[in-house]
């Protein structure tokens, strides 16, 4: 391993936000020990230009025709060279200061002999002008409650230990939409606890063509179909009294209210005009 961190960025015709994301990524603060890695499935907009005009600042690339975000993902993983592994669509951004919130976090278990797996943040929706929509906040781990109910753990603002990746099957390429969750199950069914960072890593782009439309993910019938086979695969039964007890859990401990509070602050201004993680 000869880096901290590998972000893997799965892209499809996103000549539109490809950009965005990159820069999002390159303008992040604090120690540069970290390597991008860009896997396009063949795109026919412009991403090949953007790809080639960030080239040099890239780990490695391709521009090929791959079986979907899950087998892109699969690619960049087997490049990587970092000790922690994540990923950001290439229509969203990483939030200033995420990488170092989370070396920080990373340097403060090791000096402390409890070296940490998996790690994880929250995450703001915004719009196609990168306003913010909403804001939603993640609770800790508790055993109890994810026996019952899904592991709550927003996307690409996860950062997992490749050691503990490559103890699981890869990302399944069965799942279109639910790969993430299905990696989450697998990571706590090895018996991995995540470790939550108060702070904002994710922004997410709410547009037509997202794949996962944000609020709408959960009312999408193929979604539910898709989530359900997640859980079977992985032995998860999802209870009634599980989803409500995870749910009480979050009222209890202020997640659904500084959710809340953090959308009235920031509604409809752009992520790049505020100071999220303040």
């Amino acid at each position: 391993m000869d880096k901290l961190f590998s972000i893997i960025i799965p892209s499809l015709n996103q000549g539109r936000f490809l950009e965005d994301a990159l820069v999002s990524l390159f303008s992040q603060t604090g120690e540069m020990d970290y390597e991008v890695i860009v896997v396009d499935g063949g795109s026919s907009d412009t991403s090949f230009e953007i790809i080639k005009k960030y080239e040099n600042r890239l780990a490695w690339w391709c521009h090929e025709k791959d079986n979907g975000q899950s087998d892109a993902l699969n690619k960049g993983f087997k490049q990587a060279r970092g000790r922690f592994l994540t990923w950001l669509n290439a229509d969203d951004v990483m939030l200033p200061g995420t990488l170092e919130r989370v070396r920080r976090r990373i340097q403060a278990h090791d000096e402390c002999g409890k070296a940490i797996d998996w790690i994880v943040g929250n995450m703001i929706h915004m719009d196609v002008q990168e306003r913010v929509l909403w804001c939603a906040r993640g609770e800790g781990w508790h055993d109890f409650l994810f026996r019952h109910a899904p592991v709550r753990v927003y996307g690409p603002s996860a950062f997992f230990a490749k050691s503990l990746y490559e103890k699981t099957s890869g990302v399944d390429l069965s799942f279109r939409v639910a790969m993430d969750k299905d990696l989450w199950l697998m990571f706590k069914n090895l018996g991995a606890r995540y470790v939550r960072v108060d702070a904002y890593f994710w922004g997410f782009r709410a547009h037509a063509n997202s794949k996962t439309r944000g609020a709408e993910y959960d009312r999408i019938p193929e979604h539910k179909e898709e989530n359900a086979r997640v859980n079977r695969k992985n032995g998860l039964v999802v209870t009634f009294g599980g989803i409500m007890l995870q749910r009480f859990w979050r009222l209890f401990n202020g997640c659904y209210l500084l959710s809340a509070s953090d959308t009235l602050r920031f509604k409809g201004k752009k992520i790049t005009g505020i100071t999220i993680n303040s």
